[in-house]
């Protein structure tokens, strides 16, 4: 497992991140959960990386409760 994945879990399993008012507003939208995009960072599937925008972002596949894919793009940074 990559370094960097590994502590994306580890910051979801400690509630140690953030979700931004764009990315509530896609939820809401989509009828995903918070719980949806936590079993996709900790338990997801890992697709590719994007390095622009100053930070290093992970993009993931998820599934919601009727099993719809949908993707999570962390932007992984120091505070």
């Amino acid at each position: 497992m990559y370094a960097w994945l590994a502590l994306l879990r580890k910051s979801v399993e400690d509630s140690s991140y953030t979700i931004g008012q764009h990315a509530f507003r896609r939820m809401g939208a989509r009828g995903i959960t918070i719980d949806d995009i936590r079993r996709c960072a900790l338990e997801g599937d890992f697709l590719r990386t994007q390095d622009h925008g100053g930070y290093l972002k992970v993009v993931l596949r998820g599934y919601d409760e009727n099993q719809q894919a949908f993707l999570v793009i962390a932007a992984l940074c120091w505070p």
